[in-house]
């Protein structure tokens, strides 16, 4: 029995990745009712110190941008044991962060309804193309991404172009993103998810950002929010 514990424990330590960086989790905590505001989160361990972080951010998704005292980070004092995850340090920020989700009238029963999503082990399309089963719109979607390299590091931009052929054959074109915006230290952009809020009017895309610091790898999550006319 513990010759058996011990080889388990010793399994589950190669899942822990020897390279520093890491992937975050991403977590959808829903919508207001009236698809006014979006707030998701994102966890994982730090790499460098083996301790669990959380982020919780709370977008006002007509501005496409986060409301006021609405992005929260946080290192737990925690070192995780073999086979656990840092799902906790979540919770524990999101308890912190309670009184603004409230004041946002935060539905984590609303989460939206998903359209789009890229599954794990799948190449990133440079476009994609498609349909809504529930409403029958068409959606073309292409994601223009610039990166720059140069001796102090990599900066990059993106901007997206969206467009969508409704039932009745209405054709609606909406821009997003900011290509002025240079992030430092974020090597690329996929699309990861596309979710429409409660409205049926607001569209949340899920970006996954592949950041680059000091030659480690890891893996972060941003939203774009665009409502359409």
């Amino acid at each position: 029995m513990k010759r058996s514990l011990l080889a388990a424990l010793a399994a589950l330590a190669l899942l822990v990745p020897a390279a520093a960086g890491d992937i975050a989790t991403f977590v959808d905590l829903g919508f207001s009712n009236d698809s006014a505001y979006f707030m998701f989160g994102q966890y994982g361990v730090d790499p460098a110190s083996g301790k669990a972080y959380a982020e919780t951010y709370l977008v006002d998704t007509v501005r496409n941008d986060f409301v006021k005292n609405g992005v929260a980070r946080k290192t737990y004092d925690v070192r995780l044991e073999p086979g656990q995850d840092a799902s906790g340090a979540l919770f524990s920020l999101y308890g912190e962060a309670l009184p603004l989700v409230k004041s946002c009238r935060i539905n984590p029963l609303a989460p939206g309804r998903l359209l789009y999503v890229l599954l794990d082990g799948e190449e990133p399309p440079a476009s994609l193309a498609f349909r809504d089963f529930k409403t029958d719109a068409a959606w073309e979607i292409a994601l223009q991404k610039k990166a720059t390299e140069t001796k102090d590091g990599v900066t990059s931009s993106f901007g997206l172009s969206v467009s969508v052929t409704l039932k009745d054959g209405t054709v609606k074109h909406v821009t997003a993103g900011n290509p002025g915006i240079k992030r430092q230290g974020v090597r690329d952009y996929i699309i990861r998810r596309i979710i429409v809020a409660p409205d049926e009017k607001t569209l949340v895309l899920i970006i996954e950002k592949v950041v680059t610091q000091k030659g480690d790898q890891s893996v972060r999550y941003m939203v774009e929010t665009l409502r359409l006319p």
